[in-house]
């Protein structure tokens, strides 16, 4: 079964209703600490995502520039190989999904 997923736009309004009611600087609390955390020490079987706030923040941090990455990318390959169309796509669980919403943007067909 293949699914319609959200546009850009509806991607931001999503991650605008997930921080609906999370302070700002509790948002902002939690960034830093994943972001140490991706860069430090630690270990691997120690949770990251501790709570709502470790989950929106990671989402609303990472989920716009990983699209627009992916989205370029994707453009760039439509440009160089216009008559290619995927097949199938697989996420295999590398991060928030935003590379699969830029991929259903790019071929919505």
């Amino acid at each position: 079964m293949n699914a319609t997923l959200p546009t850009a736009e509806v991607l931001r309004a999503t991650l605008a209703g997930l921080l609906d009611g999370l302070p700002p600087k509790q948002a902002a609390r939690a960034v830093e600490r994943l972001i140490a955390n991706y860069r430090g020490t630690t270990p691997t079987d120690a949770p990251v995502l501790r709570d709502r706030s470790d989950v929106a923040a990671y989402a609303a941090y990472r989920m716009p520039a990983t699209f627009e990455a992916v989205r370029s990318a994707l453009a760039a390959l439509r440009e160089a190989a216009p008559d290619w169309t995927p097949a199938t796509h697989t996420d295999v669980g590398g991060g928030t999904g935003a590379a699969s919403w830029a991929v259903a943007g790019a071929w919505e067909e």
